[in-house]
């Protein structure tokens, strides 16, 4: 079981699962799919499943967030090896 921790958000993959929503994500383009919120900043908004549940980010967090999941990736792999 793969964690992504973000604040106060616990998300749980499987390895397949991670490595296809890290692909989703990779795939999404912060300047396409970022608007202003009332405070002025730009964010993403990324969808869940459930309509009523959605993550929001700026674009340091998104950045942080995608390079995060390659990290994660990449120690998959090297686990992997080790194995």
């Amino acid at each position: 079981m793969l964690n992504i921790w973000h604040h106060n958000l616990l998300l749980c993959f499987s390895p397949s699962q991670f490595n296809s929503f890290q692909q989703f994500t990779n795939d999404m383009s912060f300047e396409d799919r970022s608007f202003p919120f009332p405070d002025g900043s730009e964010r993403v908004v990324l969808c869940t499943p459930n309509r009523d549940i959605n993550f929001v980010f700026t674009r340091e967090e998104w950045d942080d967030f995608n390079s995060a999941m390659v990290e994660s990736l990449y120690l998959l792999e090297i686990h992997a090896l080790l194995v």
